[in-house]
């Protein structure tokens, strides 16, 4: 395994491109008003209102220029990397602060995310506002298939393989022997498979979503409010919600490609999850415009969906309880951040069950990803649990 041919670059798509994309969405065949009456909101779908506003939003306000100019504020950089036949291209962020006791940290995107998800929290991460508060180095690539990083053209190579090139950069390549890891949806589960594979290297976890069963010798009659809410909030997800998971987990060639071509296909499809999977209070249009456009610029989604198809193994071995569950949490401790429209939060007694659990907080707002719509209170339980757990190694 190696990388190579390491660039530091400014991420640009030129005017002709950009407009381009904008000119299809002001062309696409749009409906005059909902196809009809549905008995509540978002019950059959993104909400027409809703998307009909993100439209004229995207046509009339956005700016491809703005975006460009928030990404290259920090350091961008593209690297090869060769392991065997696998080949892909890899793009990473990485923003070091000046402190010398500045924490490295690896903060990993989902779906339909990116790397950008985290452009809230990175600065004030890397430069706090006093000394008494942790530091940090973050690193915050983008997973294989997303944005500039490419997807190997072996079938198979799966979320294991991610986690293994991940440590690699961090360890081998960026030279930061102990680090620390955030990550929610795909990118949790990498960083737990990391914990588990390497938990000298990743000392220390946080996440906001971690999968796993609530076992039967759980009692369910004892949970607290909250704790309802949390099982009944992914109840819900299950029976109305994850139509999609099924569809890109068996055919994501099909609706990669037929959404992938389209910018209005993308914002109808990522604005209706980005939105139902967020505090609607908390969530910026912008958010959604910028995620969309990043995906259709650099025809990422199609790759970005396959993961589902290549990494069902892995995510059934994670849902398996302890003592069998092969994928606990080995470093020495881990910390969970619970906000209430996340679709994948466990009660704490769940969580337990898999690894030294020493920080669970319940917050009254945000959701799915909370460095877009609740960036203040993930940057303060960052620091809170890092700056307590990083020298336990």
């Amino acid at each position: 395994m190696s990388f190579s041919n390491l660039r530091k670059v400014a991420i640009h798509y030129d005017e002709a491109v950009v407009q381009n994309m904008l000119t299809m969405l002001k062309s696409a065949p749009f409906p005059s008003q909902a196809l009809l009456d549905p008995k509540s909101p978002w019950s059959l779908g993104i909400d027409y209102d809703y998307l009909s506003s993100l439209k004229k939003q995207f046509e009339t306000e956005w700016r491809w220029d703005r975006l460009e100019n928030a990404i290259n504020k920090s350091d961008n950089f593209l690297v090869d990397y060769a392991d065997g036949e696998d080949r892909l291209q890899l793009h990473f962020l990485h923003k070091k602060s000046e402190r010398a006791d500045a924490i490295p940290l690896i903060m990993l995107h989902g779906w339909p995310g990116t790397f950008f998800d985290f452009h809230k929290v990175i600065e004030p991460l890397v430069n706090p506002p006093s000394p008494d508060l942790p530091a940090f180095h973050v690193v915050a690539p983008s997973l294989p298939g997303y944005f500039q990083s490419s997807l190997p053209r072996r079938d198979g190579w799966n979320l294991l393989d991610t986690a293994k090139l991940f440590n690699k950069l961090m360890t081998d390549f960026l030279g930061y022997n102990k680090y620390v890891g955030q990550g929610g949806d795909w990118g949790g589960m990498i960083i737990r498979f990391m914990t588990s594979l390497y938990p000298d290297s990743l000392v220390s976890a946080h996440f906001n979503m971690f999968p796993a069963p609530i076992t039967d010798d759980i009692d369910r009659s004892k949970f607290t409010p909250q704790e309802r809410r949390i099982v009944a909030r992914w109840d819900e997800f299950q029976s109305t919600g994850a139509g999609y998971f099924l569809l890109q987990a068996t055919k994501p060639f099909t609706i990669g490609i037929a959404v992938g071509s389209s910018p209005l296909a993308l914002l109808a499809y990522i604005g209706e999850k980005m939105y139902l999977w967020s505090d609607p209070e908390y969530l910026d249009p912008v958010d959604v415009l910028d995620t969309v456009a990043l995906y259709f610029l650099s025809s990422s989604f199609p790759t970005s969906v396959i993961v589902y198809n290549q990494s069902s193994k892995e995510r059934t071995e994670t849902r398996v309880p302890p003592p069998d569950c092969k994928w606990v949490v080995k470093s020495k401790s881990f910390g969970f951040s619970y906000f209430p429209y996340e679709v994948g939060a466990l009660p704490k007694v769940s969580l337990e069950k898999y690894g030294n659990l020493t920080f669970y907080k319940e917050h009254t707002h945000g959701g799915h990803f909370p460095a877009l719509d609740s960036s203040t209170e993930l940057i303060e339980d960052l620091r809170e649990f890092f700056g307590a757990n990083y020298q336990v190694v």
